[in-house]
């Protein structure tokens, strides 16, 4: 389990980063061209400065979240707390994505295919390879020498 483990950290975490970093370096105007294929149109907001300003920061944000799942995946026990906070981040986005998506109207292929069934499918096989990791037995620390 734990090998299975690692390597679903290092795929939707090499995922998460290479689309992260998409999204800070390919121009804006190529962004806005690929969210117009998935009827996704906006333009009086997609042009906007603040719109590509928290689209830029988001993407830095989901950068780093990448980078945690990759040294998550090198040591799983020792990052236990981290991989279960990493899951549940997963789930609450996915559901996040779904729920906000359908709100304001966004067509739902892209929302359920892109954001919201991958993160809440990630974030719970994440968290169920974690389960046997947190039932073994800690280890135990090395004895010590006393100087009395």
């Amino acid at each position: 389990m734990k090998t299975l483990l690692r390597i679903v950290l290092i795929v939707v975490g090499l995922l998460t980063l290479v689309f992260s970093l998409a999204g800070i370096f390919v121009p804006w105007r190529n962004i806005v061209a690929w969210m117009s294929t998935w009827n996704v149109t906006l333009p009086t907001v997609l042009d906007s400065p603040i719109t590509v300003y928290m689209f830029r920061a988001m993407s830095v944000t989901y950068a780093w979240v990448g980078f945690l799942f990759l040294l998550a995946a090198a040591d799983p026990p020792k990052y236990l707390a981290l991989i279960r906070t990493l899951a549940l981040a997963l789930v609450c986005v996915g559901l996040a994505c779904i729920l906000v998506g359908v709100k304001v109207g966004l067509p739902m292929k892209p929302v359920l295919f892109c954001d919201g069934i991958p993160s809440l499918v990630a974030g719970v096989l994440i968290w169920t390879l974690s389960i046997p990791l947190g039932r073994q037995p800690a280890q135990a620390a090395p004895p010590t020498q006393s100087t009395a």
